[in-house]
């Protein structure tokens, strides 16, 4: 009988970040499970922009890669990360994405691989792009969708470490005419839509060890979803809070169950939903629901923490304004209007 074991091997990153590979993924694969910045676009060995340097320990190609090393490449240990896997612990010199400015503006002919109807006005949209340009982007950031012209800006709702297949949550709203096109289902799975960005600087701290207290309005969840799960890709140790704020005349949060089952893999996660006079409707009293944001929080956790928001432009000004005037110091707000 065939031997199953799929053992795993230590990578050491520029002698300082550590991650583990099993031996059947790509080292690329491992890397971007664990959430770490890779450069890269194809992840099928095309571009060559995923090239690193072997220092130490042994390598094996798994797969062909069309891009053709040079010479002086070769005799200098280097390798696509994306057709390597590790045979034993190594030690490799790789860039990785400095910060959220030098990531390129992309542009992409994506396709919808499904649509799921959550209730009447959420629909969860999972576009995939193809093998040789697949999105490179950070947790947090968000893009343009447009279907013959018709153009809307939406947050991602996946980690990073799922480039390939990107989630979108879309309400049904009268002002945003992409959401109409899948309303009225004239969007359909295998459609093409184009894909321009990523855009924000709505970002995880990934370097800071205060406590994490996310805070999301309604549909402010897709960003915040992004970012704590690289945060958990990344295997930080942060204490997790977080609050979702939602209309009161619904039983709970569209994706309740989902951010409850976080508990699951955090040592350290709090939850709590927050019920709000607010409807989806322009005319909401946005101080009154900041309030109620405001007076459901911790603030003795909050004042230590860093801390994310992704809510509307108004009710993210009037909450800023109480948790400063209590003693948060703006370095530790980090917001996204939505």
């Amino acid at each position: 009988m065939a031997n199953m074991s799929n053992q795993i091997f230590n990578i050491q990153l520029n002698n300082k970040q550590n991650f583990e590979c099993p031996e059947n993924d790509s080292i690329l694969e491992g890397g971007l499970r664990h959430g770490l910045a890779i450069n890269y676009k194809c992840s099928n060995g095309t571009c060559g922009t995923c090239k690193a340097k072997l220092i130490e320990g042994e390598i094996e190609k798994i797969k062909h890669h069309d891009y053709s090393l040079s010479t002086n490449e070769i005799d200098n240990k280097e390798f696509l990360t994306c057709c390597h896997a590790p045979r034993a612990d190594i030690k490799i010199e790789l860039d990785l994405i400095g910060d959220v400015r030098s990531i390129p503006i992309q542009s992409i002919q994506t396709k919808i691989k499904d649509i799921r109807f959550i209730n009447d006005d959420m629909a969860i949209v999972n576009l995939r792009t193809p093998r040789s340009q697949t999105l490179q982007f950070m947790a947090g950031q968000d893009v343009e969708l447009s279907f013959k012209g018709v153009v809307s800006r939406y947050p991602i709702a996946s980690c990073p470490c799922h480039g390939m297949e990107l989630e979108f949550h879309i309400r049904n709203l009268n002002i945003d005419k992409f959401s109409q096109e899948i309303f009225s289902k004239k969007l359909k799975a295998k459609a093409r839509v184009e894909l321009v960005g990523p855009k924000g600087m709505f970002v995880l701290k990934e370097t800071s060890t205060k406590p994490m207290v996310f805070i999301a309005w309604d549909g402010g969840f897709a960003p915040i979803r992004s970012l704590v799960e690289h945060a958990f890709s990344l295997e930080m140790t942060n204490p997790v809070y977080f609050y979702w704020a939602y209309p009161a005349t619904e039983p709970s949060p569209y994706f309740d169950n989902y951010a409850q089952s976080w508990r699951a893999v955090m040592d350290e996660y709090h939850y709590q939903t927050i019920a709000c006079d607010f409807d989806r409707s322009s005319k909401n009293d946005c101080h009154k629901v900041a309030k109620q944001i405001y007076d459901s929080l911790d603030h003795k956790v909050i004042n230590q923490s860093e801390l994310y928001i992704s809510a509307p432009a108004e009710v993210l000004i009037y909450l800023g304004e109480f948790l400063l005037d209590n003693g948060l110091d703006e370095s530790q707000l980090i917001a996204s209007p939505i």
